[in-house]
Order: C-alpha cells, then sequence, then structure tokens
C-alpha cells in the first residue's frame, strides 16, 4: 500500500515511530510535513511543504496548495490521511485535490469539543467531511463529533501515535505504604484538588508525590495543610517528562482525577499511558477519554467519595495492586505500543481502500 500522511505533528522525529512501524508493515510511506527538508527516516519518505506563519504554533500555519497537489499528482498514493483540524485550509486542499483524483482520504481529529468556528471554517468543515472516505478519532467523543457531518465514512477510533513502553516501574522495597503519584499541570481542570480531599479521608500508611506546578499549587498546599496531610506529600514541581524515571520507583498508582468543563475535556494522558506501560495501576475519573484508555486494566471513579472508597480498599489490601498492575502493562502492550498502533491503522486503511475500490466499481458497472 501506497500511503500518504499530512500532518505537522510528524516534523518532529520522536513522533514518527506509529510511521516506522508502518513501514516495516510493508506500507510505502510519504509524509508531507510544513517546511523543513527532505529525507527518511527509517523507510519513512518525508516531503516539506512551503508553509508560512508561525512554527510555535503550526497548527496554524498555511500550507502551499499548490505544492500539496504536486506531491498528490507526484505520489498518487491509495490512501490520505490528513491529521490536521479538518477545518483547516490543509484539510481543504487534499480533500479537493483527492476528490478530483479519486483517492480515498481520512480525516484524523482530536477535538473532543463541538468547535466554535466562522463561515469559512464551518464551510471546510462540512466539505471535508461529507466527501470522506473514512473519519478517525484519537478518541470516542471526537469520533463522535466527526460523524455527525461523515456518517457514512468508515469509522475507528486509533491513537495518533504509540508509545515505546519503558521496563517496568522497580517498586523501592524500603517504601511503606500505598504510594500515590499525581502528574500533571495544577490547575482547577486536573483534579489535584479531589485527589487531596479524598486522601484526607484515608486510614493506614500512604504517601502521594505530585510532580508538577501551576496556579494551584499554593491553595493546594494550603488544603494539605488544613487537612493534616503535608507530611504525606512530596512536591517535586514541573519535571519533564523523560526525567520522571526515578519516581515511578515510587508509585504503585497514578490518579488522574480530571473534570470536565465546558471548555476542556481530558482527550488523552501521556503521563497515564507511561504509567500504565510501567505497571503503576491507573486510576482515574469518568472525564474525558481516560476510562476508554484504561479499559478494565484500572479503576475509574466518579467523585471524591468513590475515589477515597477505591484508595482506601488498596491501603487495606495491597495485594490487589499486583494482577492490576499486570494487565495495565499488557494493555499497552496490545493496544498502545507503536507496533500494535500501526498494525490497527494499517488493517483499517486496508478496509477503507477496498471500500473505495468497490464503490468505484459500482460506479463504473451503472455508466
Amino acid at each position: 500500500m501506497r500511503a500518504l500522511l499530512v500532518s505537522h505533528f510528524y516534523s518532529d522525529p520522536e513522533h514518527r515511530g506509529k510511521l516506522r512501524a508502518l513501514a516495516g508493515q510493508g506500507v510505502d510511506m510519504l509524509v508531507a510535513i510544513p517546511g523543513g527538508a527532505a529525507g527518511l527516516d527509517s523507510g519513512v519518505r518525508l516531503t516539506p511543504i512551503p508553509a508560512v506563519g508561525d512554527p510555535e504554533t503550526p497548527e496554524f500555519l498555511r500550507w502551499s496548495a499548490p505544492a500539496l497537489r504536486r506531491v498528490i499528482s507526484d505520489f498518487h498514493p491509495d490512501l490520505i490521511q490528513v491529521e490536521e483540524s479538518p477545518a483547516s485550509a490543509v484539510a481543504a486542499a487534499v480533500a479537493s485535490t483527492a476528490r478530483k483524483m479519486s483517492i480515498p482520504y481520512v480525516l484524523f481529529s482530536w477535538e473532543s469539543l463541538p468547535g466554535r468556528r466562522g463561515l469559512l471554517e464551518q464551510r471546510r468543515y462540512r466539505s471535508a467531511l461529507r466527501h470522506a472516505a473514512g473519519v478517525v478519532g484519537g478518541n470516542r467523543i471526537a469520533l463522535a463529533l466527526l460523524k455527525e457531518q461523515a456518517p457514512s465514512a468508515l469509522s475507528a477510533v486509533l491513537p495518533q501515535t504509540g508509545i515505546s513502553p519503558a521496563p517496568p516501574a522497580l517498586r523501592d522495597a524500603g517504601h511503606r505504604g500505598l504510594g500515590l503519584g499525581f502528574i500533571g499541570r495544577l490547575v482547577p481542570e486536573r483534579g489535584a484538588e479531589t485527589l487531596l480531599l479524598a486522601c484526607g479521608q484515608l486510614l493506614g500508611p500512604w504517601m502521594l508525590t505530585v510532580a508538577g506546578t501551576g496556579p494551584e499549587q499554593e491553595p493546594l498546599e494550603a488544603l494539605a495543610q488544613r487537612l493534616g496531610l503535608a507530611s504525606r506529600i512530596r512536591w517535586l514541581g514541573g519535571i519533564p517528562r523523560t526525567e520522571l524515571g526515578a519516581v515511578w520507583n515510587d508509585l504503585d498508582c497514578l490518579v488522574v482525577p480530571s473534570r470536565e468543563t465546558s471548555t476542556w475535556v481530558e482527550r488523552t494522558s501521556p503521563a497515564l499511558l507511561d504509567a500504565m506501560a510501567r505497571g503503576v495501576v491507573p486510576i482515574v475519573t469518568r472525564a474525558g477519554a481516560l476510562p476508554e484508555i484504561v479499559g478494565d486494566a484500572g479503576i475509574v471513579v466518579d467523585d471524591t467519595e468513590t475515589l477515597a472508597m477505591a484508595l482506601q480498599e488498596l491501603v487495606a489490601e495491597p495485594e490487589r495492586l499486583v494482577p492490576l498492575a499486570q494487565r495495565a502493562r499488557q494493555r499497552i502492550l496490545e493496544e498502545f505500543v507503536d507496533s500494535a498502533v500501526a498494525h490497527r491503522t494499517l488493517a483499517y486503511w486496508g478496509e477503507v481502500v477496498a471500500r473505495h475500490k468497490s464503490h468505484e466499481g459500482h460506479v463504473a458497472e451503472r455508466q
């Protein structure tokens, strides 16, 4: 299969794991990125498209439509996948060219809230989706929004990229009690307050490690003082993901107690995926896409009270952690590593191409 991907996301080599795995599975991969230089990355060909705008906000870059059309015409792929907003000029240019050349195209989106779009954006959004052969949501919420405008397109939920899991965390034998972790920006929607209030109800040994900073840090530290929890909490401040290695060894569970708001929803969580890959038990609220990431490999709670109950059970019965940790890591290996994501993507692409060819055959017969 010859596949063309169009996305600024793959300008970063660290994001190309899925692409390398697809190339390794026999796909002739060409990736169009804004600017940069042509190159080859483990079987993945990169073709730069001239673009203008602020590189710091790549989602708003203005790609050269003529250059995109030239790449599509020269490469003539079996399928095109656009991983830019369906309302963008990039998606509109690809959709128009693909329709003229009778090439099936797939639109990917992470957008998990109904978008507020201007007239032109809304027109592009509807047109691109109306003619799409397939739609892919980064989560079920995003897919549902896409299907509102593309009910007949072949649909799937697929991660945009996979991960390369590190070895399982090695729990510090000298650490006593349930090791809890919170990793993320300290803002109200991340729900750190919910976690502290739940911890305030626990009986027995536990420790909480907080890695992150933000405007809520001082109020949260004051809350911990009022609840009498200060001696049980480590505040590490902001830590790059690449430097979290030692932190994982102190954790039995990662708690992600996100809250949905009218303007924000948790569409994915890299920290949660990292934790599960290391065999750290995930505990999440029913916010956004978190429950579908965890599946049956962790604990899903509704509010502060149910979170406190779940944590108390783990404090009282720590032996429950082992099978949960094993299931969490296994789920990542089966569903979220680069090779697994590539395999699922290729299977979906095969269905899209086969369906398109069947449709084209029926049209030719009627003519």
